[in-house]
């Protein structure tokens, strides 16, 4: 019995001997983390600024935008440029406390120099051709890269959330 209690403590040792555990938990440090932040922040604080400056200082050169903030028939990304011509014709003029983004939630994955961001906005602005104010959750999806140790945007896709998944507020 001694004999056979060995034998199976050999079986299972050669066995534990031969697994390998892998590590595959994405490559980045917490400066990483803090930066990709600081930076989803910079966004919405800028874009609530409407400091379209400091918004397309965030991107790549050839960044670009598809999201609820373009209109619909444009059909496909554009250009951060145009992007945020046609956002600052659209809030042009905006009472400053009428207009804010605010992010209520963000969840990032980075590996090396590339990261990508969820992040789920609330949307303050008045409604096109009223001077009521509406709230609207949306989600973005922002791409970040690396590069010379600086983190930027790449591009950002969005839409909004479906009535009642955050809790429509109007």
């Amino acid at each position: 019995m001694r004999l056979l209690r060995l034998a199976a403590l050999g079986l299972v040792l050669l066995a534990a001997a031969g697994c390998r555990i892998e590590d595959r938990t994405p490559t980045g440090t917490r400066r990483d983390e803090d930066a990709i932040q600081e930076l989803v922040a910079q966004y919405a604080r800028s874009f609530s600024q409407e400091s379209w400056g400091e918004v397309r200082g965030l991107f790549w050169r050839n960044g670009s935008y598809s999201g609820p903030m373009v209109p619909r028939s444009v059909g496909q990304a554009v250009s951060i440029d145009s992007a945020l011509a046609v956002i600052a014709r659209a809030v042009g003029g905006t009472d400053p406390e009428n207009f804010e983004l605010r992010v209520l939630r963000t969840d990032f994955r980075q590996d090396g120099d590339v990261a990508a961001v969820w992040v789920t906005i609330q949307r303050r602005a008045p409604r096109p051709g009223s001077t009521r104010v509406v709230e609207r959750d949306w989600v973005e999806h922002l791409v970040l890269r690396r590069m010379g140790g600086n983190w930027r945007i790449l591009s950002v896709a969005g839409a909004s959330a479906p009535r009642g998944s955050l809790g429509d507020r109007r």
